[in-house]
């Protein structure tokens, strides 16, 4: 690739054999863009520019066979995934700089940024399906499980909407500003937080109902390996944490 950095995660297409990233560069008024790239050559598929850096990460369906993204001018880009042709673009009110979220059951995706609201749009035309106004933005992906959103945010709570109406279910205040993208593993809801806790939730009521305490802040999503069942915890002082439940349910560390 010719850009001057990478700016995003990469996206791997299994499919259609490509992996789709954000790229950067040193140019005025082209700064970003998403590529396609073939896996087994190396040869750019697709390139499709931006006025500003790409730091969001691409996110694929491959139902409708399309890559998402978001960028720092606040735009939301659906681009075809074969092609890499504009199909629609969504205004936004502040930086994309994580990764969106896919339903294909719904025919949606899930757009969250560092604006207010978090958008919930139609696959397929970009048309608002629902919203939620947080309050403040994200930096994290959301998380669609069953008919809910959850979603992280800089005002130190999980918020949990309806994914349809965007209807508050809960709403969790983890006491401190939360930067790591949720998940589900075995109907728990797991969020670490900028206080260096481990939350474990129930995703339907947003009761908290075991945390494990880390020295550091945890800023990104963590791992589970359902095979040994061991929680992978990264913190931002570079340590990783492997925990079984008990571990997690009943302890905390200094």
């Amino acid at each position: 690739m010719e850009a001057d950095w990478i700016g995003s995660s990469p996206c791997i297409v299994k499919d259609l054999k490509m992996v789709c990233i954000g790229l950067e560069y040193g140019l005025w008024k082209k700064r970003g863009g998403i590529a396609g790239i073939d896996v087994m050559t190396g040869e750019k598929v697709w390139e499709f520019r931006l006025e500003e850096l790409t730091h969001g990460s691409p996110a694929y369906s491959e139902k409708f066979c399309v890559v998402s993204c978001g960028s720092n001018d606040g735009v939301f880009y659906t681009l075809n995934a074969k092609t890499g042709k504009l199909i629609w673009s969504f205004q936004t009110e502040g930086p994309i700089k994580y990764a969106p979220c896919f339903s294909d059951k719904y025919g949606v995706v899930v757009v969250l940024g560092y604006g207010e609201i978090v958008y919930v749009l139609e696959t397929k035309t970009g048309n608002i399906v629902s919203k939620y106004k947080m309050g403040f933005g994200g930096y994290s992906t959301p998380l669609i499980f069953k008919d809910m959103v959850i979603c992280t945010s800089f005002d130190k709570c999980v918020h949990c909407f309806n994914i349809l109406t965007g209807a508050l279910i809960w709403k969790c205040d983890t006491g401190a500003r939360i930067f790591s993208t949720p998940v589900c593993i075995d109907d728990n809801l797991y969020v670490g937080s900028n206080n260096g806790c481990l939350y474990q939730i129930h995703p339907r009521t947003g009761e908290v109902t075991g945390i494990f305490q880390t020295r550091e802040r945890i800023v990104n999503k963590i791992a589970y390996d359902p095979v040994a069942k061991i929680f992978l915890v990264p913190t931002f002082a570079n340590e990783i944490f492997a925990l079984r439940l008990k571990e997690f349910s009943t302890s905390k560390t200094s």
